[in-house]
């Protein structure tokens, strides 16, 4: 939720980055002195992607749409989003590095077993098959990233209309 006011003053969105658009338009937000407030009360639930297929585009296609935001409005706060790509160039390389650089591989292990520790409120089956995912989140988000590194940038038409969905879901 914002002020129209605001998000016209910063520019709008920028209609050649999608997705990431939001967060293009977040960032101009801050850079011109706006805040930005967290409420970890205000949820918002979306249909999961119907197959693993559909889960991995959007994981590519994330990955792609903030490698372009990148591009197009670089900014200091970016610099986490080069840890999926390079974890990639990591993967590529783990074959021909010596073994005392292997060590990461159980950091991560580790840190991709707390991950699937702390879900809250879940089967200990779910929170172990969630393990993969989250590899697979990493990955394929690191890769879109590099996609989107040599993406060609073309500035589109704005949208005229488009439909949204609103849903209530009680008892959440």
């Amino acid at each position: 939720m914002a002020r129209r006011s605001i998000l016209i003053e910063a520019g709008g969105f920028d209609q050649a980055l999608y997705p990431n658009e939001e967060n293009a338009l977040m960032d101009a937000v801050q850079l011109q002195g706006g805040r930005l407030l967290y409420d970890p009360e205000l949820i918002v639930h979306r249909r999961p992607r119907r197959s693993l297929p559909d889960f991995v585009k959007m994981l590519m296609t994330y990955g792609r749409g903030r490698a372009e935001q990148f591009r197009l409005h670089p900014t200091t706060g970016s610099a986490l989003n080069f840890v999926p790509p390079l974890f990639c160039v990591y993967l590529v390389l783990t074959p021909v590095l010596p073994a005392w650089c292997l060590w990461p591989w159980l950091g991560y292990a580790l840190a991709l077993m707390g991950q699937g520790i702390v879900l809250k409120n879940e089967p200990a089956v779910f929170k172990v098959c969630a393990i993969p995912l989250i590899f697979v989140s990493h990955l394929f988000y690191g890769f879109g990233f590099w996609r989107g590194l040599f993406t060609r940038l073309e500035r589109t038409e704005p949208r005229t209309s488009g439909n949204v969905l609103l849903e209530r879901v009680q008892g959440l």
